[in-house]
């Protein structure tokens, strides 16, 4: 029962309680460091050191540093192990613990287009956090924090192959001399390019992905994801295209070929398919 009311606690609550218990209770540096980082809060995040600033900057201090110590412990429930870190640590380390963590995912696009630089104008993710712990507590922040970082991760990935291709291919190189003609844009959306570098590698679309279709006896192509057309080959084709793809990825740096998975679906196997007898029944 009493592992259980800790449970429901704070990180840094939990590990406060059991120092209280113990012989030497809580160290006085503890003091000190949680109330200059907490004024050190209110100043930067919260402005005049009012009554409610007060009180904002120190949930907001205990909000991070519960981060860190669930960073510590892999986000299990660990009060004992919290205080460990604590002790170890200290204030100031157990704070180096979140922020590190919240830098890490900072540095990661949130957003998949190529050759976009760094928004110096996007929101502070330090600020975003801290009140999405005021409404939902650590415990969740640090979960939400840990798939936003994963998230984030899979972007750069994508951004990354994207630019690989446009360097390393025959047909990113092509569609690189003018990002504007083709995609209207310098800092094309990601996914957007990788279709129209691979449509061009395997062979299904020729010279310029953006001229306007003739529709063959196929009719329009398919729609997919965000507007991307599904192309479907005759069996001699498919297999020419195939092959074409297999060269391309073997070519792709290891780290980078889960970017052409979605669902361990291959990009081929999403937008190159088939031509089925509907198809031919229909042209």
């Amino acid at each position: 029962m009493e592992i259980q009311v800790l449970d429901q606690r704070p990180p840094l609550t939990a590990a406060i309680a059991l120092a209280k218990a113990e012989p030497g209770g809580i160290p006085e540096k503890w003091r000190l460091d949680m109330a200059a980082m907490a004024a050190e809060v209110t100043r930067k995040y919260f402005g005049a050191l009012t009554e409610d600033a007060v009180r904002d900057g120190l949930g907001a201090t205990v909000n991070l540093l519960s981060i860190g110590l669930l960073r510590s412990s892999s986000g299990q429930i660990e009060p004992a192990q919290w205080l460990q870190t604590m002790r170890s640590l200290g204030i100031r380390g157990v704070s180096k613990l979140a922020v590190e963590l919240i830098k890490a995912c900072d540095a990661l696009p949130d957003f998949a287009a190529v050759y976009s630089g760094p928004d110096e104008f996007r929101p502070s993710l330090l600020l975003l956090l801290l009140s999405y712990a005021a409404r939902n507590g650590p415990a969740r922040t640090y979960a939400f924090l840990l798939r936003e970082t994963a998230e984030r991760t899979e972007v750069k990935r994508l951004i990354d192959l994207t630019e690989w291709l446009f360097a390393n291919t025959p047909s990113g190189r092509i569609l690189r001399r003018d990002l504007e003609r083709f995609f209207g844009s310098d800092s094309p959306d990601a996914d957007t390019a990788l279709h129209h570098i691979l449509t061009l590698a395997c062979g299904v679309t020729k010279v310029d992905p953006f001229a306007e279709s003739s529709h063959d006896d196929d009719g329009p192509p398919e729609m997919m994801a965000e507007s991307l057309p599904v192309t479907r080959l005759p069996p001699r084709k498919l297999a020419e295209a195939r092959e074409r793809y297999e060269a391309l990825v073997a070519k792709v740096p290891p780290h980078l070929q889960p970017g052409l998975l979605f669902h361990d679906t291959s990009w081929f196997d999403r937008f190159i398919l088939p031509k089925t007898r509907s198809a031919r029944q229909v042209a």
